[in-house]
């Protein structure tokens, strides 16, 4: 299937998400198309575990179980991909992180325990970096993580955390003043009791508008990612950056497919 086809797939099929969400608003999209465009495919992952409830639909579609995540790593490993953090992307656009061109980014939104019980043991075998973001009211609900684990992955070096607010709101509906608070505080928080930098931000369902962009830069930090779908990066969409989502390839034809992208 041509790529095009699997991101129009992709669109169709996406659970959970508005589907306004999941391409740029129209006055983004001549400013997403800057000229020193660099691929850099940015992976969305939500459950990694079986899932046991079969009613759990939603789950089940952000889900992908850990043999075939495990697969999607051992795929990279073999094709000699440079794995990145989230906040890496802005020095590697301005020349001060080297940048190869087989590279990408694995990112997992809300936080979930599935993280640390599964997801984190597979890093430190594999040798690989990856960001979560974390909805810092969550911290510690049966599901999501917790504050040792969250201080543990920090001082791996393998995880960078990164807020996904206080409470996984729909920024872009939210009044002005609550969703900077969303965005100012979570940052805040974070900092504070875990004493490390909180430099890139997730959207909640991928919804946002030009104030919560404003508000993200405002708040101090360095990059953000949205759920649209592409892998080209650049100084121009570094606070909606693109990503994939990984029910897109199977580990056989992972990187015939990310590196099929934007081609």
């Amino acid at each position: 299937m041509q790529l095009n086809k699997l991101l129009e797939k992709q669109n169709i099929e996406a659970p959970y998400y508005d589907k306004s969400v999941l391409q740029l608003p129209d006055n983004l999209k001549n400013k997403a198309q800057g000229q020193n465009a660099i691929k850099i495919p940015i992976i969305m992952y939500h459950y990694v575990e079986y899932v046991k409830d079969d009613g759990d639909l939603i789950r089940k579609r952000l889900d992908i179980v850990p043999s075939l995540f495990e697969g999607h790593l051992q795929a990279l490993r073999k094709a000699n991909y440079e794995m990145y953090f989230v906040k890496d992307i802005p020095d590697i656009l301005d020349g001060s992180i080297h940048y190869s061109t087989h590279s990408a980014v694995l990112t997992f939104d809300d936080g979930y325990e599935d993280f640390y019980t599964v997801v984190f043991p597979l890093l430190k075998k594999y040798h690989i970096r990856a960001t979560v973001y974390v909805i810092y009211d969550y911290i510690g609900r049966s599901g999501f993580l917790d504050e040792k684990q969250i201080a543990e992955l920090a001082e791996s070096g393998l995880v960078e955390i990164g807020s996904h607010t206080l409470d996984h709101i729909y920024l872009k509906q939210a009044p002005d003043l609550y969703a900077e608070k969303q965005i100012v505080e979570s940052k805040q928080k974070f900092e504070e009791r875990f004493n490390i930098k909180i430099k890139t931000f997730a959207y909640p369902y991928g919804a946002f508008n030009n104030k919560n962009i404003e508000s993200v830069k405002k708040a101090g930090y360095t990059a953000a990612v949205s759920v649209i779908s592409g892998e080209m990066q650049n100084r121009e969409n570094l606070f909606y950056m693109s990503r994939i989502r990984p029910g897109l390839f199977t580990p056989d034809t992972m990187i015939r497919v990310i590196e099929g992208i934007n081609k």
